[in-house]
């Protein structure tokens, strides 16, 4: 057994004896689990300690990525992400003077898959009020649908037949009786019976890849957690759960675009176009490594350098900027469906923070050429957007809008095992 992993488990005997203390002095039953965030660039871990009262992140730590253990924004290179998640997590820790048993991790990538099935049953029994076990079987008939579909994309992706894909998360969208939406399902009668489920899928091998990092840290995986999902649900605000919002998250790796409509998340549309190309692109020309070029990168951002190299850089990026921005329209055209797009832009991640990113997008005019009713408002999503977490270690800069809503979903996350489907969907309206 690595010696990392037997020093953790020593510290998580004498962690978990300190925290049933306590809690007993306390008088309050507080959890503790770690968030994972392997982001191309940066892996990223934030502990939260959390009841069903409240919950708070005490323990933040990150740790960067060599430059050939992400491709993607998949894990290329498991042992030496098992690495960097070490020195991240132990920071983490050291912060929170806890070390968590159970751990849930974010999950991004070009071949995650994001969609949305419609389920409909005629009930025989109308006068009956609604029981488990119908939910369960239209949630696992919208998920076998959605199985296909996601195979489907993912062949006209890659080009390869009979990839193996799992399921991710499953969340309701909308349900409806006889025509009327319902908040919670339970004690209604009705005929037609409608659910609409938003399911994520992701290629075994990468699915896969998590768990064993997950193993080889010495954690209890309860749950893998698309990172698209997570920002979009985290941010479900009254106006958002109305009028339904954009979140575009650019990472270094990929661009994740989602679609928050109806009261849930729609879509989710990724491609592998994102900070790194930008760091690429400035290695190539100017003769860098690519470590020098990244610096170069953030300080161009952040109006560090001399005018005309300045103006130099941004020569040198306009074709990977026009790259992005037709990625990002594509991406939401195919979201659209036909349908009039929420008029709310929010942009996330480290990528969105490179100089002239968002004045771009806006000069593109996307409501001319996308089915938007007006100019849409585009506005930089921060860490203090996420609710219902509260943050005691200064989780203050645009990157950590990722770690703080996977610590806030990772409270939530109740895994998707058969048993429990029901009190997943009863939970999704709460």
């Amino acid at each position: 057994m690595d010696n990392n992993v037997i020093k953790r488990k020593v510290i998580l005997i004498f962690s978990t004896i300190s925290n049933l203390l306590k809690s007993e002095e306390q008088g309050d039953d507080f959890k503790y689990r770690l968030a994972l965030d392997i982001g191309t660039e940066y892996v990223k871990a934030a502990i939260v300690k959390f009841n069903s009262k409240s919950s708070e992140v005490i323990g933040y730590g990150q740790s960067k990525q060599d430059y050939s253990n992400m491709e993607g924004g998949a894990i290329s290179d498991i042992q030496e992400v098992v690495k960097v998640c070490h020195q991240a997590i132990e920071q983490a820790e050291k912060m929170a003077e806890v070390s968590p048993g159970q751990i849930a991790i974010g999950i991004a990538g070009e071949f995650v898959k994001g969609i949305v099935t419609d389920v409909k049953q005629k009930r025989s029994f109308p006068k009956r009020k609604l029981k488990k076990k119908e939910i369960d079987s239209l949630v696992s008939k919208g998920q076998k649908e959605a199985l296909e579909l996601a195979q489907e994309e993912l062949l006209a992706d890659v080009g390869l037949n009979n990839i193996k894909v799992e399921l991710v998360n499953s969340s309701v969208v909308e349900m409806k009786i006889d025509g009327y939406k319902v908040t919670n399902p339970e004690q209604f009668q009705g005929k037609n019976l409608e659910i609409s489920i938003f399911n994520t899928f992701a290629p075994l091998v990468h699915v896969g890849a998590l768990r064993t990092v997950a193993k080889r840290l010495g954690y209890d995986l309860v749950g893998i957690i698309a990172e698209p999902f997570a920002i979009a649900k985290s941010i479900m605000s009254n106006e958002a759960y109305e009028f339904g919002v954009i979140v575009i998250d650019i990472g270094g790796g990929t661009t994740d675009v989602a679609l928050i409509r109806n009261g849930g998340i729609e879509g989710t549309k990724m491609f592998g176009f994102a900070g790194r190309d930008f760091t690429k692109v400035l290695a190539r020309n100017l003769n860098l490594s690519l470590e020098e070029a990244e610096e170069l990168k953030l300080m161009y951002s952040v109006g560090k350098l001399d005018s005309d190299i300045m103006e130099k850089i941004e020569r040198i990026l306009k074709s990977n900027f026009d790259l992005l921005y037709e990625g990002i329209e594509v991406a939401l055209k195919g979201l659209a469906s036909g349908e009039a797009l929420p008029q709310k832009i929010y942009l996330c991640g480290g990528g969105s923070a490179l100089k002239g990113l968002v004045n771009g997008i806006e000069e593109r005019k996307l409501y001319e050429d996308l089915p938007f009713f007006k100019k849409p408002k585009i506005k930089l999503l921060k860490p203090d957007d996420i609710e219902g977490v509260n943050d005691q270690v200064g989780l203050t800069e645009i990157e950590n809008v990722t770690p703080k809503s996977l610590a806030l979903q990772t409270t939530l996350f109740q895994g998707m095992n058969k048993e429990n489907l029901w009190k997943k969907v009863i939970s999704n309206f709460a």
